[in-house]
């Protein structure tokens, strides 16, 4: 029973090893052997071991695996595999755009036609429009009708 348990342990050990040196795979399939050879030492010992074992195995290869990869980044030989983003100088960073449904309602001028699409200033606002079908030109007075997302509909109110 103790000979499956350090077997599997090895196993995840090798398993751990692989991701952390470079072994080309032969760590991997010593892992492998040892941990195919600790399923087959727990069956020997009990039906109800074995599959005890299985599932360990099951289980704790991934969770290895996984504990490998996020340690792989800390350790001092493996920062330089891992780039760091630039630094974002604070003049770069831009606030998320305000959301466009607040534009409901609101008439505008077309500053392009739209045929259906163009676009239009709603105050200090330029927003990419379009229309239901109906076109305007240039300069025509339009008002918000419908916001879904990024798609802001527009209907024209009257002549320029």
């Amino acid at each position: 029973m103790i000979v499956a348990i350090l077997l599997l342990v090895a196993s995840l050990a090798f398993l751990v090893l692989e991701v952390l040196l470079v072994s080309f795979g032969t760590m991997a399939l010593v892992a492998a052997a040892l941990g195919v050879a600790s399923v087959v030492v727990a069956f020997g010992e009990a039906r109800w071991f074995g599959w005890t074992m299985v599932g360990s195995l099951v289980v704790a290869a991934p969770v290895a695996l996984w504990g490998a990869f996020r340690i792989l980044p800390k350790l001092p030989f493996a920062r330089g595999f891992f780039l760091k983003p630039p630094p974002q100088p604070e003049g770069d960073r831009r606030a998320a755009a305000p959301p466009l449904t607040e534009l409901v309602g609101l008439e505008g001028e077309a500053l392009s036609p739209l045929r259906p699409a163009g676009s239009a200033r709603f105050g200090e606002r330029v927003v990419d429009v379009v229309t239901d079908g109906v076109p305007a030109p240039k300069g025509a007075r339009v008002r918000v009708k419908e916001v879904t997302g990024n798609r802001v509909l527009v209907v024209p109110v009257g002549p320029s």
